[in-house]
């Protein structure tokens, strides 16, 4: 295997756009059967569904809030549940300013999972903002009616309006929530964290995952988006050494995989698909991601390396044989998620010995897949929007054959 990658972007990086990837999400719903067929199926599924929700509601200080967000016991914002930063210091400065002008904000939504122990289901940004800026994180910009307030950290304030702010309060609607099913195929802190995830910029579906199923398997992910194989293959500027510790560079903030969290969806999808390969998962791709992170939430670290392994071996023996463009479609130039799907997977069911000799066989594999894309009936089944469990396995055993290759 080649010591060193070549880190020339596969594609024109300005192809990927925010309305790309949106569509991308929203194309993880495509509609499958119900288990719920007649009248009484539909009676059952009402009842099975119900949630009992108790609600209460509480005003918190600005400076209470601050106190909360530092005890991790209170309300938990650990490492793993964060969102990548989506808000830029302007929008934070100006939700600072309808502080200072009294302007009620949108309430905090809080979920109770223990006794005064809480998960933020919403207002994240809003509660990040509140800390960063008691405590002097950021200087104020772009204010329309404070002004003269532009360049100030909190230190900088006059006094009496640094206790003002702490004055000031935020609304949040506490939810305990209690469901009869408990057979995990209806997970109830997801449906409430969609329903109400009402906030300016509302969280995409792997965000969701991000905030819902912390964990080892949450940071795996993390940790192969950010890895050379993964970063070179998708064209996502390379992980520094500092970026743990410091803001991440200002070129992988603006990088749209990683903005939208869709490097780690694209990870996700790789052991996903193996499920669905395995055939203990079914439903729209969505929820098969969905169940996938909630099932692997808590894996041990054994799991953990056995997993990466699984997955970097893939993905180095076909960038190896087929270069770091195999994802890439020959007309559009334009990389495709469901053929990344299929060869990764693919390549992961390969025995040892099938798997080292693909940089043999890469001729071989190459003008197969070549042949396969120009094929309109192959085209669909390896590039096709179908996200059925039936289309995706068909997509992975053709890839299979395709890798199969030989002479």
């Amino acid at each position: 295997m080649p010591s060193k990658i070549n880190r020339e972007p596969p594609f024109p990086t300005k192809q990927l756009t925010e309305k790309l990837v949106d569509e991308w999400y929203e194309s993880e719903d495509e509609i499958v059967e119900s288990e719920y067929a007649t009248p009484d199926d539909l009676s059952k599924k009402y009842a099975d569904t119900q949630l009992r929700v108790v609600r209460s509601t509480v005003d918190f200080t600005l400076h209470q809030l601050q106190a909360s967000f530092r005890d991790s016991n209170y309300i938990n914002l650990a490492p793993g549940y964060q969102r990548r930063a989506r808000w830029d210091r302007k929008k934070k400065s100006l939700l600072i300013e309808s502080f200072l002008l009294n302007v009620p904000v949108p309430p905090l939504f809080l979920f109770e999972n223990d006794y005064n122990q809480y998960e933020v289901m919403d207002g994240r940004q809003r509660l990040e903002t509140i800390t960063e800026f008691l405590d002097n994180g950021f200087a104020l910009l772009g204010l329309e009616y404070w002004p003269e307030l532009n360049g100030s950290r909190y230190r900088d304030l006059p006094q009496a309006i640094q206790r003002g702010l702490l004055r000031r309060t935020v609304g949040a609607v506490v939810l305990l929530a209690e469901t009869a099913r408990g057979d995990g195929n209806f997970d109830i802190r997801m449906v409430l964290f969609r329903r109400l995830n009402t906030g300016g910029i509302k969280l995409n579906p792997q965000e969701l995952r991000n905030a819902a199923y912390p964990g080892n398997f949450n940071e795996l992910l993390r940790e192969l988006s950010r890895c050379d194989l993964f970063t070179t293959l998708w064209a996502i500027p390379k992980k520094t050494e500092s970026e743990e510790f410091d803001d991440p560079p200002a070129s992988l903030l603006k990088n749209v995989l990683y903005q939208s969290m869709m490097d780690c969806e694209l990870v996700l999808r790789f052991f996903g698909i193996r499920e669905t390969i395995e055939g203990t998962l079914k439903g729209s791709l969505r929820h098969i991601l969905d169940r996938t992170m909630e099932r692997k939430k808590n894996i041990t670290k054994s799991e953990v390396e056995h997993l990466k392994l699984l997955f970097l071996k893939s993905l180095q023996a076909l960038m190896h044989a087929l270069g770091p463009n195999f994802i890439v479609l020959p007309e559009s130039k334009r990389p495709s998620r469901p053929l990344y799907d299929a060869l990764t997977v693919a390549a992961s069911f390969l025995t040892e010995r099938e798997l080292n000799s693909l940089g043999q066989r890469s001729q071989a594999i190459t003008n197969r897949l070549r042949d396969a894309l120009a094929r309109e009936e192959e085209y669909d089944v390896l590039v096709g929007r179908g996200n059925t469990v039936e289309a995706i396995k068909a997509r992975v055993e053709l890839a299979r054959t395709i890798l199969l290759a030989s002479g």
